[in-house]
Formats: C-alpha cells, sequence, structure tokens
C-alpha cells in the first residue's frame, strides 16, 4: 500500500521516547499515525511533508547506542 506523508513533526536529533508520534501518512483518506517503537534519538528523516512512500520504504533513521 501506498500512502502520502503529511506530517513530520519530530526532527534530525530529537530525542523520542516509545509511543511519542514519529508521522502522518495519508492512505486511501485516512491518516494513519506512526509512533515511536523504542526510546532513542532521531538520527535521520528519510522523508518529508508531500513526500509518497510505499510499505517498506525506510522513514527514519534511529541513532546507534
Amino acid at each position: 500500500m501506498t500512502g502520502k506523508v503529511i506530517e513530520v513533526p519530530v526532527k534530525d536529533g530529537e530525542a523520542v521516547s516509545e509511543g511519542d508520534l514519529l508521522l502522518v501518512i495519508e492512505s486511501m483518506k485516512m491518516e494513519n499515525e506512526i509512533f515511536a517503537d523504542q526510546d532513542g534519538t532521531i538520527a535521520r528523516i528519510l522523508v518529508e511533508d508531500g513526500q509518497n512512500v510505499s510499505e517498506d520504504d525506510p522513514i527514519i533513521e534511529f541513532a546507534e547506542g
């Protein structure tokens, strides 16, 4: 399934906790919220608002450690 990124409320270098909102994707006229499944620091955001993404596309890299 594909979708369009409509919101990325986090930034590179930001610390997040499990359950924090990472991004919102619109697919089939529904908004799907993607939440962090772990505590960590965002190393790099690989998508931007308006970008189309597919199911297996990488969207965020977490820093190691």
